[in-house]
């Protein structure tokens, strides 16, 4: 052994002792700076947001498109039609998904405003009339009656600090305390999105030469076997994520429609609002229901207080069918993940990054658990090959 050389390098290799030592001196560094790594990450995602933003139009764009492109001129020879399907492909997916937005923001705001222009008016009443009720229904209650007695609503003084929240935020932050706050919220809001609208169309547009650049980089930075694996692990998920995004959105649209027709059939207020948002909030795994349903109770408590309860009996068994027949069939073919795992997803999730967590999570934890399934499978099929077979047994005793 040289004088240079490390005694260590027998045992590794040249190559994966300095790969070992980069590796130490990675960890040393992330440990030692480790505060500052973490308090930088929020900077860096709020400055990448337009990027990110943009990335996930495109792949949500990307699965709409490619169902266009299978019949969208499917069959033309005429080689303009050919060269330029995409680009009408990517209009049209754009159009539609813009007209989605529109159709929320026309049909949820008016109708939300109207509410709580009706609850302002309303509660008031509702409070007395529900006061009376428990006096007269809970007369041998003499705890609950003597409360209710003293009890007093000083609606003017609630709307006041109603009003003042909503100017001054939350916790002292000022939220709408200046118009040019505002303006340059909105004005900043605009230029992202414009900014992540057209990264995301110009993804679209090269995706088959950034394709093919990510496969020659996989080509050269690692050998075949590492990069059959990446290319696993990447096609796994992409199967995962455009499956859940297809089966929650198709979910939504068929709970959409069925409370709409529920609504209308018996007769309750704001069928089309409530729809809408209930197909919305359904996007959100688990939690997306209860939400709907208690928007929904609330916009139908504001016309006529009676309906409301049926109108959550009716939600909730719409909703307990469409959970134990219409969820599994949709998403739970396409995602397969255990419901215990989805729970555990959106509740990590949710914790971690909030509603944009929990849409996340379940498509992630999908992914490690279908690789850790083909891990498993895989070991224990070696596992079996390695054992002697109950035929080369008899042999071996008969040969003794």
């Amino acid at each position: 052994m040289s004088d240079q050389e490390h005694p260590l390098s027998k045992w590794f290799g040249e190559k994966k002792f300095v790969r070992l030592m980069l590796l130490a001196a990675l960890l040393a560094l992330g440990v030692i700076h480790f505060e500052s790594i973490i308090s930088s990450i929020p900077y860096i995602l709020s400055v990448g947001r337009p990027i990110i933003v943009g990335a996930v139009i495109a792949y949500i764009l990307e699965i709409i498109i490619k169902r266009l492109e299978k019949y969208l001129f499917a069959k033309t020879k005429k080689q303009w039609l050919i060269n330029s399907r995409r680009w009408i492909c990517i209009a049209i997916a754009t159009i539609l998904v813009l007209s989605i937005f529109v159709l929320l923001i026309y049909t949820v705001i008016p109708g939300l405003t109207e509410a709580f222009t009706v609850l302002g008016r309303e509660f008031p009443n509702y409070f007395v009339q529900a006061k009376q009720w428990i006096m007269e229904n809970l007369k041998g209650v003499a705890i609950v009656t003597d409360y209710v007695m003293d009890l007093e609503l000083d609606w003017a003084s609630l709307q006041s600090r109603v009003i003042d929240w909503a100017i001054n935020g939350m916790g002292g932050t000022s939220l709408l305390s200046s118009t040019v706050t505002v303006i340059s919220a909105v004005t900043g809001s605009i230029a992202n999105f414009l900014i992540s609208a057209i990264f995301a169309i110009f993804l679209l547009s090269g995706k088959e030469k950034l394709q093919s650049q990510f496969h020659h980089v996989l080509d050269v930075a690692v050998n075949e076997k590492k990069n059959e694996v990446i290319q696993h692990v990447l096609a796994t998920a992409n199967r995962c994520f455009s499956g859940f995004i297809v089966g929650q959105t198709v979910n939504g649209i068929i709970l959409g429609v069925l409370t709409w027709l529920g609504m209308r059939i018996f007769g309750m207020p704001y069928a089309l609002m409530v729809a809408v948002l209930s197909g919305t909030t359904s996007l959100v795994p688990i939690i997306g229901g209860y939400i709907g349903a208690a928007l929904g109770t609330f916009l139908v408590f504001t016309a006529s207080p009676s309906l409301a309860i049926w109108f959550l009996v009716f939600i909730v068994a719409l909703q307990t069918i469409q959970g134990n027949v219409l969820y599994p069939r949709l998403v739970g073919n396409t995602v397969g993940l255990p419901s215990l795992w989805v729970l555990a997803a959106v509740s990590v999730g949710g914790g971690l990054g909030g509603i944009a967590g929990m849409l996340v999570a379940v498509p992630i934890t999908a992914t490690l658990y279908f690789l850790m399934q083909e891990w498993v499978h895989r070991k224990s099929a070696e596992k079996k090959a390695k054992l002697p077979s109950p035929v080369q047994e008899k042999t071996v005793t008969k040969k003794k």
